[in-house]
């Protein structure tokens, strides 16, 4: 099957719950392989909205990604800053060369953006799960969170903080401006 035919049919749900895929993909001058950032395809930059829905198009169909509970997998992420964005799923992709997250997983990226950001961590939740030929692939969405929902969400669980982020009205968005939100359940 070619890249496009089986990205059409893993995409499927994300244009039937978020919407139509952009016209034009987001495509770097160096490539992944050569240590640039993914490429991406997106929902919402095309009309310009605040939040722009940015799935990466290149790792499911890689041989050495490890794969999680939903099959080798894309990432995806809604985000109010594209530059950012890109960066940290990029550095999550090369991550799935060597490790497999799965829905509920955290990941702590002070790290990567220091330690004066507010978004200081990544909770990971399965998006959408397609079998494609004889193999199930999938989407993880990659919300960002602040240092004490990370915490939170290391203590009592990766769905309790996703219910609680849902409740605040900041789910699915990744603002990287936003406070922590209120963590009493």
């Amino acid at each position: 099957m070619d890249n496009k035919k089986f990205y059409s049919k893993l995409f499927a749900p994300v244009e039937k719950k978020i919407g139509r895929i952009d016209r034009e993909s987001v495509v770097s001058i160096i490539g992944f392989d050569y240590g640039g950032p993914l490429n991406f395809c997106t929902v919402g930059r095309d009309s310009g909205a605040q939040f722009v829905t940015y799935i990466s198009c290149e790792l499911a169909i890689r041989d050495e990604q490890l794969p999680s509970g939903v099959g080798r997998y894309e990432l995806m992420m809604t985000c109010s800053n594209e530059n950012w964005c890109r960066s940290i799923l990029s550095n999550i992709g090369r991550m799935t060369l060597g490790e497999a997250f799965s829905l509920g997983h955290t990941l702590d990226i002070e790290a990567w953006v220091g330690k004066r950001a507010r978004i200081q961590g990544v909770i990971f939740e399965e998006f959408a799960s397609v079998r494609i030929g004889r193999k199930q692939f999938g989407i993880l969405s990659c919300h960002g969170v602040t240092r004490p929902e990370l915490k939170f969400a290391r203590e009592n669980g990766g769905a309790a903080l996703l219910l609680l982020l849902k409740k605040a009205g900041v789910y699915p968005m990744t603002d990287l401006k936003r406070k922590t939100i209120g963590l009493s359940e």
